[in-house]
This record gives C-alpha cells, sequence and structure tokens, in this order.
C-alpha cells in the first residue's frame, strides 16, 4: 500500500526531495544503458541515467522514511511530513513554493510508502538545476510553522475520508493489516484519523531531523541530458553536511507471524473484490487476467534468501503470475479467478508476494493447501522459453516506462530506496541466464512455512493465527492518397470507407502509439443495452477466429505491446477516455512491432469470436466499471450532465451503464455487427498513430488492414436538443461528499484562449482558498470538457465534508467574484502560461498519450480547445481575462450538484 498525494487539475502533490556532498569523478560505476553511479562525499548514492528525447530531466530522492518506522500512536506521521514540506521555506509560503515550480514549468510530486518516502520532480533540461535547488531548498530549510501545521492536519483527515469511501480501499488496508498484525507493516501508511490527530508538531520535526539525514539518501537523475549534463544538475544540489548514520534496518524473518495465517471478514460493498497490485506491478503491462464469478481474496507472502538477486526474483515472480504460469495452471478456473505475482524489494530482505482472488464459493481451506502445493510444485523453476519470453516482455516494458520519465520514480523509487549494493539494478537489471532463474526457484520455491504467511479476506479461515495447512499436490492446466496538414503537425486522410487517420511523424523515437476513437458512444447504444460499449471494449481481447484470449495476450507480449482495452477502475485516475460521446482503444509498444500490433487490433475487431474465460475477465472488469462510475466524483459528473442536458440525453447516461446485470453475449453480437458496419462502423472511427517509422509506410499498413466495404464519409450524431432540469441532492451519511458546478457554454473563437486561462486562474484560486487557506478540500479544480454541437462543459468541483457544503459554497462565490472585479496580474499570467507548458509537456510524454491528443482534437474540430497553442494562451491579457471571467465565469448561470 502507498500514499500519492495530489491536488485536483493544478498537479501540485504534497512532497519534498532533498540532495547532498560534492560529487567526484573517481565515484563512478558503469552500468548497463549508460547509467552512472555516485557515492558522495556526505554518503549519499546517486544514480545518473540519460534518457534522450524528452526534453526534460526527472529528479528523484528515496528518504528511508516509511510508515514503518513510525510509533504505532502516530502512524501517518511519515504521510504526514510529506505534505509539511510543501508548505514554505526560507521566504516562501505554500503558495510561494508552489509558483516558484510553476515559473520554471516543473511538476513535483511525492509519495509516502511503508519503508520510504519517494520526492521527485520533473523539469525543462533548461529549468533542471534550478528545479534542484529550490528543492534542496523546501526539504533543508522547510519552516513548518503551527498555523500551516494545523491547516494540513485538515487536508489530511479530508484525504482519509476519501479514502474511507472506497470500500476497495479499506478491504485492502483490512487484508494488509491481518497479513501483517504484529509488525511494523501492520499500520496503514496514511494513518487513521485519530492518530493523525494525536501527532504533535514536535514529534514531527523531530522525525523529520532523525529520517531525513542526507547521507541516507538514494538518487536519480535521469533525462534528456548526457552524462556531464546531469552530473551538472546533481552538483547544483551540493553541498549538505553528512548526517549520523541511521540504526540497522529489520530484516522481515525477525517479526512474528512467520509459518502462519489468519482471516478477516470482507467490508461491505467490495465490488468484485482481489484488491490493487502495488503500482510497481502495474507497470508490467496489464492486470491480472480474472475469470468466472469472484469470491474471497488470499495473499502469501515468501521471504527470499539473504543475497538472493533481484533480477531473478523478478523473472521468478513474472513466471509465477503469468496466466500460462505454474499458479495459474493449477487454480484457474477451477478454484480461482485470477493470480497475480510480485517482487516487493525490502531492506534487508526481498519478499515475493502472491494474490489470489477465489473463486465464488471456494472457501480459504479449499484454496490455501493449493496454491502452497502449485508453489512446491513450481520449485524446478521455468523453462528456458519462458525466461527468453518475460525477458523480452520486461526489456520491452523498461523501454515505454523510460520515456514517462515522471513514471519512473514509481516504479523504480522502492527499489532505489531499499537497494543494498548498486543502484543500477533498479532500473536497468542485467539479462539473466535461465539456469541462474532455476537456481533462484530452487532457493525460494521448496516449503520452508518459516519463510510464508498468509492473509484471507472474505467468508471463513481462522479469526486467529494458526499454523499453515500442509500443502496439497495440485496439476497445472497446460494505396498512394493526398495527406492533408492537421493538428500538431499530423497528416490526415479519409480511407474510402469514411475511417479517418491521422499520422504524427515522431522521425528518431523508440515507440508506437495507436489510439483508435469510436464517435458517438452512448448515442448509438440501443436502449435495452445501456453501457454496452464498454463491455464491448473489454471483450476486444476475449478471442478471434484465429486467436483465443490467451493467445492473443500471447502475441501482444512476444511483441511487447500494451493493449488497453478500456478504462481500468483498479488504477488511480484512469478515467481520462470515461466518457459518453467517444469509446478508445489505444496500442503501445517498440516501433518495429507497429505492423504486428495494428494486425491484432484489426483482428479483434473484424473477427471476434470470443471464449468463455474471456467473455467472463470482460464481464467482471465492466461490472467493476458500472459500480465506480455510479459512486463519488463519477456519480455527480453524471447528475451535472442530467441537469444540464436532461435525463434523457445519451450524454447524461452512466458510461459503463446502471448497476445491473452484465448485457446479454447473443443481444451484444448483434449489436457489434460485422465490418465496416455495425459499432465499430468504419466511418465512426478516428484512428491516430504516433510513430516514428515513415508516414507512408504506416499509411500502407492502415489500409491493408482497415480498408473494406463501400464508400462512405465520417459519420457524426445527431444528438437531441438539451432539455435541462432540476436535479435533487442526494441523501445519505457519507465521509465526503462531491460538489459540482457547471454550465454549458458557447465560446466565441477569438476568445476561447482567454476563456481558458480564466479557467486556469479560476482553479487557480480554488486551490488556494479552498484548500490553502482553509483546508477544506483534498480535490478540487475547474475544468472544460467538449460537448458535440461545438459547445464546451465547464465544471468547478471540490470534494469535502458534509459540514463543509455552506463555508465552500461562500468561498466559491467569493473567488469568483474577484475574478471578475480584479483580473490576475502580468505575473501570474506568465506562471499560468508556464503551468500549461508543464500540463502540455506531461500530457505528451508518451505515444500513446501523444496520439490520443491528435484523436481528440480531430474528433471536437476546429473548436477543440486542445488547438488552442501555449503561444496563444500566453499571448492573453489581464483585461481579455477579466472580460472572459465576467462573460462566462459567473456563478448564477451555473447549476450546483451534490454527490454523496
Amino acid at each position: 500500500m502507498s500514499v500519492v498525494c495530489g491536488v485536483f487539475f493544478l498537479g501540485l502533490c504534497c512532497a519534498s526531495i532533498a540532495f547532498g556532498g560534492v560529487t567526484s569523478p573517481s565515484d563512478e560505476v558503469g552500468a548497463g544503458f549508460g547509467t552512472v553511479e555516485r557515492t558522495l562525499p556526505n554518503g549519499a548514492k546517486a544514480l545518473l541515467w540519460p534518457r534522450p528525447g524528452s526534453g526534460t530531466v526527472l529528479l528523484t530522492v528515496a528518504v528511508p522514511a516509511g510508515s514503518q518506522h513510525e510509533p504505532v500512536e502516530m502512524a501517518g506521521l511519515s504521510h504526514y511530513l510529506e505534505h509539511l514540506l510543501f508548505d514554505g521555506f526560507d521566504e516562501l509560503d505554500e503558495r510561494g513554493v508552489t509558483e516558484a515550480f510553476e515559473q520554471r514549468s516543473a511538476y513535483i510530486n511525492a509519495f509516502t510508502r511503508d519503508q520510504a518516502t519517494v520526492f521527485f520532480a520533473l523539469a525543462p533540461v533548461e529549468e533542471a538545476e534550478a528545479t534542484a535547488r529550490l528543492l534542496v531548498g523546501m526539504l533543508t530549510r522547510s519552516k513548518i510553522v503551527p498555523a500551516t501545521y494545523e491547516k494540513e492536519r485538515k487536508v489530511i483527515l479530508e484525504e482519509l475520508a476519501k479514502d474511507n469511501t472506497n470500500p476497495d480501499q479499506v478491504k485492502d488496508e483490512r487484508l494488509r493489516s491481518a497479513l501483517w498484525r504484529g509488525t511494523p507493516l501492520e499500520q496503514p501508511v496514511g494513518g487513521f484519523e485519530r492518530t493523525v490527530a494525536a501527532t504533535d508538531r514536535e514529534t514531527v520535526v523531530r522525525y523529520w531531523k532523525d529520517r531525513y539525514g542526507p547521507s541516507s539518501w538514494r538518487i536519480l537523475i535521469t533525462g534528456d541530458l548526457p552524462i556531464d549534463g546531469l552530473q551538472g544538475v546533481l552538483d547544483a544540489m551540493a553541498p549538505l553536511e553528512t548526517s549520523p548514520a541511521l540504526p540497522p534496518f529489520d530484516d522481515p524473518l525477525e517479526w512474528n507471524g512467520w509459518g502462519q495465517w489468519e482471516a478477516v471478514e470482507a467490508p461491505e460493498d467490495t465490488g468484485s473484490g482481489g484488491g490493487m497490485p502495488s503500482m510497481a506491478a502495474m507497470g508490467r503491462g496489464g492486470m491480472p487476467k480474472a475469470s468466472g464469478p469472484e469470491g474471497g481474496s488470499l495473499t502469501l507472502v515468501i521471504a527470499a534468501p539473504a543475497g538472493v538477486r533481484r533480477t531473478e526474483l523478478e523473472i521468478l515472480a513474472r513466471w509465477l503470475g503469468d496466466s500460462d504460469g505454474p499458479l495459474s495452471g493449477a487454480l484457474v478456473p477451477e478454484y480461482a479467478t485470477s493470480v497475480f505475482a510480485s517482487l516487493q524489494p525490502r531492506y534487508g530482505r526481498d519478499v515475493l508476494m502472491i494474490d489470489v482472488t477465489a473463486k465464488a464459493k471456494i472457501t480459504s481451506e479449499d484454496l490455501l493447501p493449493r496454491l502452497l502445493g502449485a508453489i512446491d510444485g513450481a520449485a524446478a523453476g521455468p523453462t528456458d522459453g519462458d525466461v527468453v519470453r518475460l525477458q523480452r516482455a520486461w526489456q520491452a516494458e523498461r523501454v515505454l516506462t523510460g520515456q514517462r520519465l515522471h513514471y519512473a520514480a514509481v516504479f523504480y523509487g522502492e527499489a532505489l530506496a531499499t537497494a543494498r549494493d548498486g543502484l543500477g539494478e533498479s532500473v536497468d537489471p542485467q539479462m539473466v541466464t535461465p539456469d541462474a532463474v532455476r537456481a533462484t526457484a530452487a532457493l525460494v520455491l521448496p516449503n520452508e512455512p518459516t519463510r510464508r504467511r498468509a492473509a484471507w479476506i472474505g467468508s471463513g479461515g481462522p479469526a486467529e493465527r494458526t499454523m499453515l495447512p500442509k500443502a496439497k499436490e495440485t496439476e497445472s492446466t497446460p494505396m498512394t492518397r493526398v495527406l492533408d496538414e492537421g493538428p500538431f503537425g499530423s497528416r490526415l486522410t479519409t480511407l474510402p470507407n469514411g475511417l479517418v487517420l491521422g499520422i504524427l511523424p515522431e522521425a528518431g523515437g523508440e515507440v508506437f502509439g495507436v489510439h483508435l476513437l469510436v464517435a458517438d458512444r452512448s448515442l448509438r447504444e440501443p436502449e435495452d443495452l445501456p453501457g454496452v460499449a464498454d463491455f464491448m471494449h473489454r471483450l476486444l481481447p476475449a478471442g478471434t477466429s484465429v486467436s483465443g484470449s490467451r493467445e492473443i495476450e500471447r502475441r501482444l507480449a512476444r511483441a511487447g505491446i500494451e493493449l488497453k482495452a478500456a478504462d481500468s477502475v483498479m488504477i488511480p485516475f484512469d478515467d481520462r477516455y470515461h466518457v459518453p460521446d467517444f469509446s478508445y482503444t489505444r496500442l503501445e509498444g517498440p516501433a518495429q512491432s507497429l505492423e504486428q500490433g495494428l494486425e491484432i487490433l484489426a483482428e479483434m475487431i473484424r473477427q471476434p469470436q470470443w471464449d468463455s474465460e474471456g467473455v467472463q475477465a470482460a464481464a467482471i472488469s465492466h461490472q467493476q466499471s458500472r459500480a465506480a462510475g455510479n459512486r463519488g466524483g463519477s456519480l455527480a459528473s453524471l447528475k451535472l450532465s442530467t441537469a444540464l442536458l436532461g435525463p434523457e440525453h445519451p450524454l447524461a447516461r452512466p458510461v459503463s451503464g446502471p448497476l445491473g446485470d452484465t448485457p446479454d453475449v447473443a443481444r451484444v453480437k448483434e449489436f457489434w455487427g460485422h465490418w465496416p458496419d455495425g459499432y465499430f462502423a468504419a466511418n465512426r472511427i478516428i484512428l491516430t498513430i504516433a510513430s516514428p517509422l515513415p508516414v507512408e509506410q504506416t499509411l500502407e499498413m492502415v489500409e491493408d488492414l482497415f480498408s473494406g466495404g463501400g464508400q462512405s464519409t465520417p459519420q457524426r450524431g445527431p444528438y437531441p436538443t438539451p432539455q435541462p432540469t432540476d436535479i435533487e441532492a442526494s441523501d445519505g451519511d457519507t465521509p465526503q461528499v462531491t460538489m459540482l458546478w457547471g454550465r454549458r457554454l458557447s465560446i466565441e473563437p477569438e476568445e476561447r484562449a482567454a476563456f481558458l486561462v480564466a479557467v486556469n486562474a479560476l482553479s487557480d484560486q480554488m486551490v488556494a482558498v479552498v484548500r490553502e487557506q482553509e483546508g477544506l478540500a483534498y480535490r478540487l479544480g475547474a475544468g472544460v470538457r467538449y460537448l458535440p454541437g461545438n459547445e464546451v462543459l465547464l465544471s468547478a468541483l471540490v470534494g469535502t465534508r458534509p459540514e463543509n457544503q455552506e463555508r465552500v459554497s461562500e468561498l466559491m462565490s467569493g473567488i469568483v467574484e474577484d475574478l471578475s472585479a480584479e483580473p490576475p496580474g502580468a505575473e501570474e499570467l506568465l506562471r499560468f502560461a508556464a503551468r500549461d507548458r508543464r500540463s502540455r509537456m506531461l500530457r505528451g510524454l508518451s505515444a500513446a498519450s501523444r496520439a490520443y491528443r491528435l484523436g481528440r482534437a480531430i474528433f471536437e474540430g476546429e473548436g477543440s480547445t486542445l488547438r488552442v497553442s501555449s503561444a496563444e494562451k500566453a499571448a492573453v491579457t489581464p483585461e481579455e481575462v477579466q472580460d472572459a471571467a465576467k462573460k462566462y465565469l459567473n456563478l448564477d448561470d451555473m447549476k450546483l450538484v451534490v454527490a454523496r
């Protein structure tokens, strides 16, 4: 479990970073991919990793201050401190810190986990050294004044209230607590309301001084600079004094509970269960594959013997959790719906964590002995072919992760923090032999109860700790066309069947990104199949007339391709495409695999033939999406759309459909239809591709695979006339409500830039006043969404506790009035321009994101807000912003909905 802090829309998270010492070239240690290690004079270790092409530099530091280091009565202390280090240093207050980073177009964030707090900042190369100096000041000279301390306590309580509304997160924490009861890992990373309330400022400051000594920091600097340039960024952070050594870290095997297991009851309304794999595990190209209705969840931990290398452990974990691996073969689908395995790097000793979601009506007593038996039976290890395949897939993932520099901190941060020898293996593990992996399996997997522990959440099982059961032996189941100029330097054409193609040339890149947009999803759904488009996208990898669902998965893995057919409720904030006006599928992988990716995509659309396993997996994830779309912020957005458009309008329907049974598969097949007609009709598709391959080569691939059918032109709409209505506030007790204001607008073309800057100013003031001054919200902000018909939906959101609603409304009225009365100054506009530059930088880090941005700009047309350039926004004057605020940001003209 980790806590990642964030401010809605603003993108600034409570975070901090620090570095130390003067470096010496003599400390250099070579590693793969050009990584270079440095040991600073004060003892801190740094890794320099050149990654060309992005124009950015990522600075990451891991500090050994996590929840396992806290007093039990002050659980959440590390996370509290992470918040506080944003609240001012030297002459800067919290707002000053925010603006200082924004002026440099720098993105900063941090997250707290049980072993460490990891800080990271992403900046343009020319601002990297200045950003580094800011980070040093923020960490080493923070003020943590009493007033700010109390304000931040309120913000954290809001964050905990938000987390407690998520039944899946409550379930994960309950399972974690049972698994690690009586150890330093028992408490949640964010703590409890009572422990946050009990934490005093003096203790936090003392903890900061004790745990944040610069000699223990692990630093990663990576990005679009050669080694000498990255060294310059590191030098900009020096010097810092040597700090006292920390006490030795615990060996997890010294904790109690090994050789035992216990069970806890699941909380109510946990959806389909299964929990969330670690962020590191999420970087592996997909979530665990599900098969059938779910029951309880089982987690088993295996402590590795001391001295085992992480690279071999990682390959072993991937093999154990593979859909064709020994655990799935023994358990799925008879006893379990999914199996997931991951390496958890730890101080002193790494562990393997295996998460199994039981099939409905399967008890823990049925499942655990079989899981133990399957592990024992896997001790011989993987075949040569398995190791080669898994390493190839892992290598492709590292290429993809390397271009998303800000993800590198999340995926590599914990391994960096706990590295026992060199840091290079944390980001660039070397290739290993199959024999080395099998030798590791022989050490790790044979039954040694003193290195295993387990917990079950669901019905049944021992209420108190008891010895692990005996293992039960199991058996594994084995044409040249004229291209027009398009947005962002793209080239556009329309195939004869009406499919719109946009190609974004990216000479010199290593990765392709494909985004397939299907227009008018909710408009085209039959009344008896609400939300069916979401289900259909989840059915894409469920099988074709050529390959079953598992073979599709293998084909993608062999090519190093990631397929994302729909949003995943298991990944936080993974809902950027979850809109009613279009549905999507995207692919991303090494450039040489583009043709294979397009072949598989065309095959899934044109030749569907779903197998039962694929249908079950799609049904489960569709139900999860439905549950997520009918609560919290998603429910508030739905209510606002209903108020502005009317209850019968297609854009006011739940994107995944209302809660209820999964659509009938036979009926779904009927609606799917046959290419080039049906739901995936060619004339409703916008296919965009970001690729380093020649444009003509990419066009030829698409023509070969997506042509066919008669002549047609692109079809969009038509949508009914909106019928606004009043919406009553929802009832019920909840720790947090979502307040959402909104209105439909038609923006004059010459006013679009000023309008967007005014919305930016509104969001900025919401954060400054509601969050930073009053501490009444954790997630908040203002934004704009496209509506078919050349309109936009302006919205402003605040998530707060129910008793704060009246005060938040007063504050919002004052903010809007102030914007109309006094425009932002020239310096603020410069900061907004830098923020816009940062936003575009972050949204364009991956090829798939750039393909998405192009697809949306084509779909939305000339009026798309995406087509307003940063230069246009930077040219806006204060008076134009004021005029736009007066004209468009009147709170009296907005509808307010409140969702619980």
